[in-house]
């Protein structure tokens, strides 16, 4: 799957401007910062609600999906890809996590977006991922 497939840096970029102005909650900025600062932007829902102060997965899910929606509707979509609207902000990442959990990584232009908007701290290095750090093959959903 290309990793453009719902917008480059700069459309998720204009997309994530909109939705400050509109106003994100501080825990959804909180998520997309853990995972932004997870190593390889790799992380599994418990382990960002672990960060976050979410009681469990479920709710960060929840919560990371409502704000995956808002955002891919600002980005032309209106419809879930594969069902999911997470799918715009997420991909899967090849490895599970630590307690075999599905682990999610950020696509390479939401990475790029997040950087450019300040919304992250300026003093973080950028990590890299690779394509390899993504799974050609997905669970449904």
């Amino acid at each position: 799957m290309a990793e453009e497939q719902f917008g480059t840096a700069d459309t998720y970029f204009r997309a994530f401007e909109i939705l400050r102005r509109e106003g994100i909650p501080e825990k959804h900025i909180a998520i997309l910062q853990a995972h932004f600062e997870a190593p390889r932007h790799t992380a599994t829902w418990a382990q960002l609600a672990e960060v976050v102060g979410y009681a469990n997965g479920n709710a960060v899910n929840l919560q990371y999906g409502t704000l995956a929606g808002r955002a891919a509707r600002l980005l032309g979509l209106v419809e879930p890809p594969e069902g999911w609207w997470l799918f715009v902000l997420v991909d899967w990442a090849k490895k599970k996590g630590p307690r075999g959990h599905q682990a999610f990584v950020l696509r390479r232009p939401v990475i790029e977006a997040l950087a450019r908007l300040g919304v992250l701290p300026e003093s973080h290095e950028r990590q890299q991922g690779t394509a390899a750090d993504v799974s050609a093959s997905r669970p449904r959903r």
